[in-house]
């Protein structure tokens, strides 16, 4: 993650800022293969780790860079001999770009979205896996969870945890967040008594952990990951939006505290993460990695 995020960016722009390139077509050809690396990480990369705000200084670094570079090739013929080197060069940003092309796919969908209400109030919220891309959105290639959503609550350093990888579950912002109904519906599953796990333990016999199966607007929403305990309703029960219905955990198949949450079609799975999956969209927006909300 580090290296990542920040070793290769450093390393680029300091090969950038030293680099003696044969042809001014050469320079532009590294500089257009940095500048698809540091806009595929600007949007793929796991910037919650650290803090969301640091991608912010990737086009502040490569304009810098860039420009010592242009001030550079300003005396060097347009072109250079064709070498191994050269192709070599071409070839790399031809890679790069399109896994820059294969992170934007994630941003589109087909078909009619399920609108939610964002169910965490009182924070700034960050979507660490979401989109309709494997580049983005690890659940993507799950027919069920392909629109899936994973959200994490960041602190005021813009990192969703005090540490790197802590073990307490406190360390994690958001921790014990009360869960609110994202629509008018009718919880048709729910589970509630699982443990509480260690950041790093899993529970792969319960995948889901403690959830809540809530049926509304034709679809099946899954909100996963609770806290044992925590809901507040029972099966059958109605709830309206916005209602407080249970608190965000660490129980089942997960790595550490965090919110999942997925739509699919009404009743066509056996079980909670079974099924067709369908887009959601809160409040009109389709979220992807690393969308931030600021919700009251």
């Amino acid at each position: 993650m580090i290296v990542t995020l920040l070793v290769i960016p450093a390393a680029l722009m300091i090969w950038l800022w030293q680099a003696q390139f044969s042809s001014k077509f050469n320079c532009l050809l590294n500089l257009l293969m940095v500048l698809v690396y540091y806009l595929f990480i600007f949007l793929s990369g796991r910037w919650d780790w650290l803090s969301y705000y640091i991608r912010f200084l990737l086009p502040i670094a490569f304009i810098i860079a860039a420009s010592k570079s242009f001030i550079n090739a300003k005396s060097l013929p347009l072109y250079s001999p064709k070498t191994f080197k050269n192709y070599l060069e071409l070839g790399i940003s031809a890679v790069v770009t399109l896994l820059f092309i294969a992170s934007l796919k994630g941003y589109f969908f087909t078909g009619t979205p399920i609108e939610l209400s964002f169910p965490l109030k009182n924070g700034t919220y960050y979507v660490a896996h979401g989109g309709n891309s494997p580049t983005i959105n690890y659940h993507n290639t799950h027919p069920t969870q392909r629109y899936a959503l994973d959200i994490m609550k960041l602190n005021v350093l813009g990192a969703r945890a005090n540490g790197f990888s802590p073990r307490s579950l406190t360390d994690y912002a958001i921790f014990g967040e009360t869960l609110y109904s994202p629509c008018d519906g009718t919880i048709s599953t729910l589970v509630n008594d699982l443990p509480n796990l260690v950041p790093g333990e899993k529970d792969r016999k319960n995948p889901a952990g403690n959830h809540i199966l809530l049926g509304c607007k034709g679809a099946d929403i899954l909100m996963a990951h609770l806290l044992k305990d925590s809901i507040t309703s029972q099966v059958g029960s109605l709830v309206r939006s916005g209602d407080a219905i249970a608190k965000v955990g660490n129980s089942g198949n997960t790595g550490e505290p965090h919110l999942h949450i997925h739509a699919r079609k009404a009743n066509t799975g056996k079980s909670s993460l079974d099924g067709e999956g369908v887009p959601i969209a809160f409040d009109g927006k389709f979220l992807v990695r690393n969308s931030v909300l600021f919700s009251e």
